[in-house]
């Protein structure tokens, strides 16, 4: 039953010919560090995994290394200052098979590598890696901290010249596909993208970490963390705060190379995330930030929602929604400048917080009111400016932008009506939060944001 879930005809999908039983991948990281860890995930669903980069020699960690910082109680950002594998060549040469051997069948093993600007520094993990028996290659051009100063990672993947004649070199070795694995550091990421398809790619993987960057400081302390010993470095950036930035570099990519074969990363914690990055352009997705955050048992949120999904829709394949957004992501001058739109406040989820009212008020049209009477939120549709962030305020999904005539004929119908008193409201809103909570393993998010 459970291989029957993890395997279902309609997740399979495909990454330049390589086949995965599900479009769930572990990205390069701290849960793909050593074989027990990538085994035991490939035992409980996953289909496949970057392990943590090779580089020769290998390289070695301060601690602490990872952070994180929330919003209303929940991790929304991280920073990590962990470099790549701790564990010689030698080490993943012998773990490599041991993987293709313990885990499910069809499981994909991608390793990958580091080398410097010079491409002969590529040669010897590549050989021994792909030897060992890895299914496809990705190239760390992309590490944000650490490698940089060294003049490797990112330092490569910010120069278009230098990423097509180390992929170019890598191509020329590899019996595997290679991946190259882009930088979100740059300020255009299509000469890079077209520099690597030039050079003979045959898929991407958008992106690494963001930053460096600096998470927070300790005010009290007077340190920035991760705080090693008082003193600490900028590092990556992930988690969901990314997730805006990754979607438009992976819509970049896919519109910029003839191949796209793409995995997206960064910013997915729930299958709808990952929804999101194949409407973009992505086959397949990585994860890190979440499964160190939600542990590998995250994979059965990510199927049993995509699952859900595809059948709501009508789907048969999670293939047909690769891509479905990318046509309509245009240039901001060709949108529709029209006024169209006005906000609708569904009187019986009001639960009368307020938060809607400053943001309006402050920044929007002036068109939400309160209603003592109803003691509900109201919108006045004429003073409406359609800005919608009231929207993504609202804690109940009370709040809908919808087409000036509809919003008009909602609001004069709601008039009409009898509104539960705010109590009830407040205590079905409360209700419906707690089996969020029991079924969200005691993780609640706001109700337009789904598991």
């Amino acid at each position: 039953m459970m291989k029957k879930k993890f395997e279902a005809e309609e997740l399979r999908t495909s990454v330049v010919g390589v086949e995965f039983v599900n479009p769930f991948i572990l990205g390069c990281g701290p849960p793909t560090q050593d074989a027990e860890r990538i085994i035991r995930a490939a035992r409980m669903g996953w289909a496949g995994a970057v392990h943590k980069t090779v580089c020769i020699p290998p390289t070695r960690d301060p601690s602490p290394r990872i952070v994180a910082s929330g919003v209303d109680g929940f991790p929304y950002v991280g920073q990590n200052i962990e470099l790549l594998t701790t564990y010689p060549v030698e080490q993943w040469e012998k773990w490599v098979p041991e993987i293709k051997e313990k885990a499910p069948s069809g499981f994909v093993v991608i390793s990958s590598i580091m080398g410097g600007p010079d491409p002969e520094s590529w040669k010897e993990p590549l050989l021994r890696m792909q030897d060992a028996g890895a299914d496809m290659i990705e190239l760390n051009v992309s590490c944000p901290h650490g490698s940089p100063e060294k003049h490797m990672g990112a330092f490569i993947g910010q120069d278009p010249k230098l990423v097509k004649e180390i992929t170019s070199f890598v191509k020329k070795h590899a019996k595997v596909p290679v991946i190259v694995k882009f930088t979100p550091n740059v300020t255009d990421i299509k000469p890079i993208a077209k520099a690597a398809e030039e050079a003979g790619a045959d898929a991407y993987t958008a992106s690494n970490s963001h930053g460096p960057g600096i998470i927070g400081i300790d005010i009290y302390k007077e340190e920035p963390l991760p705080s090693v010993k008082g003193r600490s470095s900028p590092g990556g950036i992930s988690g969901p705060a990314v997730k805006p930035f990754v979607l438009r570099l992976i819509a970049e990519v896919a519109k910029t190379v003839s191949n796209p074969e793409i995995f997206g990363l960064g910013g997915v914690t729930t299958w709808y995330d990952a929804i999101e990055h194949m409407m973009v352009g992505a086959k397949a997705v990585q994860l890190v930030t979440g499964v160190i955050w939600y542990g590998f048992g995250v994979i059965n949120s990510l199927v049993d929602g995509t699952l859900k999904y595809l059948q709501e829709k009508g789907f048969s394949s999670v293939k047909e929604v690769v891509g479905r957004a990318l046509p309509k992501i245009v240039p901001h001058s060709t949108l529709s400048f029209e006024k169209w739109a006005a906000v609708y406040v569904e009187p019986e989820k009001c639960i009368a917080c307020f938060r809607c009212l400053p943001t309006c008020r402050d920044s929007g049209g002036g068109g939400l009111y309160y209603d003592p009477e109803a003691q509900v939120v109201r919108c006045d549709i004429e003073k409406c400016g359609g800005c919608g962030i009231c929207v993504y305020m609202c804690p109940t999904g009370a709040l809908q932008l919808l087409p000036k005539e509809e919003a008009e004929r909602k609001y004069k119908e709601s008039l009409q009506r009898e509104i539960p008193s705010l109590s009830a409201r407040l205590f079905k809103y409360y209700e419906e939060e707690y089996i969020k909570y029991v079924r969200g393993n005691g993780r609640i998010r706001p109700p337009h944001i789904p598991f």
